[in-house]
């Protein structure tokens, strides 16, 4: 959610139950301004928030020359002063933030220990070894960073043409985006994910008849899996305001305004994945 049009844009949430007390949204916003300021970002953006047992973490990040790349993330729990949240690359803290059963607390110094799952040693179609379950002690403010950038890579969504590739490699937003028109708005390969693309190039160029090199090297939300059912699309205030919902990852909500170039997401849960999404079809 853009720091620049943060009320209009909780507005257009709540047409699906998300929002924040006037308070929250008042300190909040201009919080990130002041935050914005001082580590002279180009851009602020407020994530959501994750519900924890005793105090909610508030999460936002900005970038300063790219909007993929050099993003760093915040967190704060009194939506006054904000925490750089730490860097993750162990394969090991993502795989313990996914098994780990409780939900937050809301310290970030607090230790909880995680079973990993078995490993085992396959050689010729059979099973020659089993490793123990490894057990991780588990930080949580690792395991925030960690729950957060899953989150982000999976469902985070921005319509096509609203982030520009520039020759030198960079992503920016683009200043000549006007939003999607009323034959694209309600269509989901009109949206992409909000991170760098995994699929190649020559891959999300082939999708379509009317690519762009510089806006179509995002991977589209319509191949994420399971197929046509990993988000849900509809169409609010006289169908002028498209609101996609991650059914992944339930509480993360998209808006994007018809004809307008104001669009974000926001994120307001436990942090938990729905496993169960399969079953429910």
């Amino acid at each position: 959610m853009n720091v620049e049009y943060f009320s209009e844009g909780l507005e257009c949430l709540m047409y699906c139950g998300r929002k924040l007390s006037p308070e929250q949204r008042i300190l909040i916003e201009n919080s990130l301004i002041v935050l914005m300021q001082e580590n002279r970002f180009s851009g602020m953006y407020f994530w959501g928030r994750i519900t924890a047992t005793k105090n909610d973490y508030y999460i936002a990040f900005g970038y300063t020359n790219d909007c993929l790349k050099d993003r760093k993330y915040f967190y704060s729990l009194d939506q006054y002063q904000w925490q750089l949240l730490p860097f993750v690359q162990s394969p090991k803290i993502f795989q313990a933030t996914i098994l780990a059963p409780e939900p937050f607390v809301g310290d970030p110094s607090l230790l909880t220990y995680v079973n990993l799952d078995p490993t085992f040693n396959i050689v010729a179609n059979q099973v020659v070894s089993i490793s123990r379950p490894e057990v991780i002690k588990l930080k949580e403010e690792e395991r925030l960073a960690a729950i957060v950038f899953i989150i982000s890579e999976e469902c985070a969504i921005c319509p096509r043409g609203a982030l520009y590739k520039l020759v030198d490699g960079r992503v920016i937003p683009n200043q000549m985006f006007r939003g999607l028109n009323d034959l694209q708005i309600d269509n989901l390969s009109y949206y992409q994910l909000y991170r760098l693309p995994r699929n190649d190039l020559k891959t999300n160029l082939s999708k379509r008849s009317d690519y762009n090199y510089a806006i179509d090297f995002l991977d589209t939300i319509d191949g994420v899996i399971p197929l046509s059912q990993a988000f849900s699309l509809n169409m609010q205030s006289n169908e002028r305001i498209a609101v996609i919902k991650s059914c992944v990852w339930l509480g993360m909500t998209f808006f994007h305004k018809l004809n307008s170039r104001k669009h974000g997401f926001l994120y307001l849960g436990d942090g938990r994945k729905n496993f169960d999404l399969l079953f429910m079809y």
